[in-house]
């Protein structure tokens, strides 16, 4: 029986991609990068084979939500690209995953089965039907550092810098346990908040200066401007009483603001789980593993495009 096999990384936002209009097309555009632990045991992973009769299942369950019927709709379309005939069985199963997975998912989805069906799609026809999945899964299918942007208003991709020209940037994953927001609350209620316009518009000129200092390699600058941008979108949620960062995930936030005043580089991120995020460049490595060890950190890294097994 023929099948295919993909794997994706999950993203994580450095500069946020909160809200977006109906189709899943971003408010703005946003930069973000695929993370994985060291042995790449944190991922998704999608194997999809011939059926007798349809069967899409999700760590062993059928999807309802909005994202279920995202993810169908891209099967969907692709299978109409195809000339394919016949039934299709997708199990998709996360692995390890502290956060969100819709981008992994979607990432996952679209490369097993462009392998699947031959079609032969670009990567940026994969990211034109995968967006419909999720509107971050660009991150994901590049992996790497990757941009979302947009050409005569419509929503493109493209890679910044592969995982392999990240490596002096190093990251640890805290968890608490704590419940998540749904990631679809997040983005509809933060369109409503009164500064929201405002923010559209600084975003553009945070995306030119990050990538500014990216041309320059200057990652110290380019995490910093990663750190403020996530303190003003969690600002934003919390006066719309959507605490992310729960008590014990504030503590740490402020040790880490406090480290790096006593001359220790590093930076937090949270996105819209329970995980606290701590990046800082390798020269650095052991003395914040030093200072983190109380919280169990899992080392992780930038991690790569999906691909097909």
């Amino acid at each position: 029986m023929k099948h295919s096999t993909a794997l994706a990384f999950p993203g994580l936002p450095i500069i946020f991609a909160e809200g977006f209009k109906s189709g899943r097309v971003s408010m703005h555009g946003h930069i973000s990068v695929a993370l994985t632990d060291l042995h790449e045991s944190v991922k998704t992973e999608t194997r999809v084979s011939e059926s007798n009769i349809d069967i899409f299942h999700v760590g062993g369950k059928i999807l309802h939500t909005g994202r279920g019927k995202g993810m169908a709709s891209i099967i969907d379309l692709m299978r109409r690209k195809s000339e394919r005939g016949g039934h299709l069985k997708v199990l998709s199963r996360n692995h390890g995953i502290l956060s969100g997975s819709s981008d992994s998912g979607a990432a996952a989805l679209v490369v097993a089965l462009n392998k699947f069906l031959d079609l032969g799609l670009s990567a940026s026809q994969l990211h034109e039907i995968a967006r419909h999945g999720s509107e971050t899964a660009y991150r994901s299918l590049y992996g790497g550092l990757s941009e979302y942007y947009f050409s005569r208003h419509s929503p493109h991709a493209r890679t910044l810098l592969h995982a392999e020209e990240l490596r002096d940037i190093v990251v640890y994953a805290v968890p608490f346990n704590y419940p998540r927001y749904n990631a679809d609350v997040l983005h509809m209620n933060i369109v409503q908040h009164p500064h929201y316009k405002k923010r559209v518009l600084d975003v553009e000129r945070r995306l030119h200066e990050f990538k500014s200092h990216l041309v320059e390699r200057d990652f110290s600058r380019c995490l910093q401007l990663m750190e403020d941008d996530a303190r003003e979108v969690h600002g934003m949620f919390e006066s719309l009483e959507l605490t992310v960062r729960k008590e014990k995930m504030l503590e740490l936030c402020h040790k880490i603001e406090q480290w790096r005043g006593d001359g220790l580089e590093c930076y937090w991120n949270v996105a819209g789980a329970s995980v606290v995020y701590v990046f800082t460049l390798h020269k650095h490595r052991r003395k914040l593993s030093g200072r983190l060890a109380e919280y169990k950190p899992v080392e992780y890294k930038i991690a790569g495009p999906a691909r097909v097994l």
